[in-house]
């Protein structure tokens, strides 16, 4: 079998106007593909550097999958929250990236974004800090899901990735 090791961290967020960030992730996978060892969700630290007001969380990232096949490759969804000056935590938006199979060392800057709706939702979430959310934030996996979404971009997340590809030369999988 082909092994595919992810070894980083979720290193920190740019570009938010708000401040005291947290960051849930989840890695996905397709069929063919098997996790051996590591969590494949979780949850960073709320954080804010005081000097340029971005969060720097640098939450380590350690998994390893088996696999028979390229198609269905992992997938980072990231969901980026803040904590406003009630003491509420506040959905801020959405991320997905690729995870790449090449070997070696991936900085991704992972672009975000917020969905939008009628007058009357961009209203509260101005106001009340009521965004709009997903029900289920995993549709956002499959790419023909996405196009009916209406978003707004937010922020980005850095995300600092180590692969380690292994065998996916034997499966005809030339990386």
């Amino acid at each position: 079998m082909a092994e595919l090791h992810i070894i980083g961290h979720i290193s920190s967020a740019k570009n938010f106007k708000q401040s005291h960030l947290l960051c849930k992730w989840n890695f996905y996978v397709g069929n063919g593909w098997k996790i051996v060892s590591g969590q494949e969700e979780g949850q960073t630290q709320e954080s804010c550097d005081i000097y340029t007001n971005n969060s720097v969380w640098d939450h380590p990232i350690d998994l390893h999958y088996t696999t028979q096949t390229l198609q269905n490759s992992p997938k980072l969804l990231l969901q980026v929250f803040c904590r406003d000056n009630y003491g509420r935590i506040l959905f801020l938006s959405y991320g997905i990236h690729n995870i790449p199979l090449s070997p070696g060392l991936h900085i991704l800057e992972c672009h975000t974004w917020k969905p939008i709706g009628t007058w009357k939702d961009r209203l509260y979430d101005k106001f009340l800090g009521r965004s709009l959310q997903l029900k289920s934030p995993s549709v956002l996996i499959n790419t023909l899901d996405r196009f009916e979404i209406f978003t707004q971009s937010v922020g980005t997340v850095i995300v600092d990735l180590h692969i380690l590809a292994r065998n996916f030369d034997k499966f005809g999988c030339q990386l």
